[in-house]
């Protein structure tokens, strides 16, 4: 999940379910056409509230600014939990932040614009 601050506060985008077979490696990782995303994530709405929730309780607990971008397991019963935070998110055609921003409807241009324009405020 990612969370973004172009300046209204911190908000939840559209979470990015990544499917692939055997281990999500390096390979897997970097390599497109190894691994299917979807963005916005096939998850019934109350899983995506609670991915949303805890994706931004973790932002906000950790103190984050700007842009962050959090990795959960959702299990079988819609829980999710908690992996890593990540406060540099990659922007490569196979990244999740850019997929995310997408999946939205933002231009990734406006958005990172604004995203940096709200830091340089801050």
């Amino acid at each position: 999940m990612s969370i973004v601050d172009d300046g209204d506060g911190p908000r939840v985008l559209p979470a990015v379910e990544i499917v692939t077979e055997g281990s999500y490696d390096y390979d897997a990782r970097y390599n497109a056409g190894r691994t299917e995303y979807f963005a916005p994530a096939r998850l019934d709405p109350a899983a995506a509230a609670a991915v949303a929730r805890t994706a931004l309780t973790v932002h906000e607990v950790l103190g984050l600014r700007h842009v962050s971008r959090t990795d959960l397991i959702v299990d079988d019963a819609g829980t999710p939990h908690f992996l890593e935070v990540n406060v540099a998110p990659g922007m490569t055609e196979t990244s999740l932040l850019p997929q995310a921003i997408i999946a939205e409807g933002a231009e990734l241009g406006t958005l990172y614009r604004a995203i940096v324009e709200n830091a340089l405020r801050n």
